[in-house]
């Protein structure tokens, strides 16, 4: 696997293992190493959100990206927005049959015809006055699991010519694109704005589920922090900032929280 021509340019490096734990936990014991990406071709204990396992065999991506000091801390919840758009670029780039049904589930997923094909796990640590975002990137290229409790996909079922070491190459280009576009959040509006132009369920009733239960309404926007913005069924605005949503018809009844 190799980085993409642009990422080069920008400054990026790749460290590629065989066998990772987790590449998310290889990258943050690198967490002084500024713009490094690191792949693994397999992992033994990777890991989604919420502390759920992410079934990784081979050929497909596994992916984590170590910024150092990136923004403010308080703006590392942004990332996730420009992973989104990052990884879908990478899919508009190799696999157009794919992109035709792909959209962006709010907060950190992205969907082909309303199955999930990839995940984004960001976490970030402290040393000194040091603050490093991760930015983990699950990919099923390849393959998909067949145990979970929403739809999943794969991005060859569509586009079988794809394969990890094409996608990868796209993705670094387009981080280093959306990156600058981002500017270390001064321009997480602009950001804002292209994840809604790709925003599955934008206007749409969802449900968004929540420790506390679950809450139906319609989706309206994002405010200028990121947060979900529900239009409840009693008529109130309520801003969302984390939780999981879901569509009518495809809401599992329990789920792991």
């Amino acid at each position: 696997m190799k980085l993409g021509s642009g990422a080069q340019a920008a400054g990026f490096r790749h460290l590629h293992l065989d066998m990772a734990g987790s590449t998310n936990v290889e990258a943050l014991a690198r967490g002084h190493e500024d713009r490094l990406w690191v792949t693994a071709r397999e992992q033994s204990a990777g890991k989604g959100r919420r502390g759920r396992a992410w079934t990784s065999p081979p050929g497909n991506l596994y992916a984590s990206l170590v910024l150092v000091n990136p923004a403010e801390p308080r703006r590392a919840a942004d990332l996730c927005f420009v992973a989104a758009l990052a990884l879908s670029d990478a899919v508009f780039a190799t696999a157009p049959r794919a992109a035709i049904g792909m959209a962006l589930k709010w907060p950190n997923d992205i969907l082909i015809e309303g199955a999930k094909v990839a995940g984004i796990l960001v976490e970030g640590a402290h040393a000194g006055d040091r603050f490093t975002a991760v930015i983990g990137c699950g990919v099923n290229i390849a393959s998909h699991p067949g145990s979970t409790p929403y739809p999943a996909t794969h991005l060859a079922a569509s586009d079988t010519s794809l394969n990890v070491e094409n996608y990868f190459s796209a993705l670094s280009d387009a981080f280093a694109a959306r990156l600058e576009m981002w500017q270390r959040g001064a321009g997480f509006a602009e950001i804002r704005r292209a994840w809604l132009a790709r925003a599955a369920g934008l206007g749409r009733r969802i449900v968004v589920r929540l420790p506390s239960g679950d809450i139906h309404g319609v989706f309206e926007a994002l405010d200028s922090e990121g947060a979900l913005i529900l239009l409840d069924d009693a008529g109130h605005r309520r801003p969302v900032s984390a939780g999981e949503i879901f569509f009518p018809g495809l809401v599992p009844s329990s789920i792991d929280l």
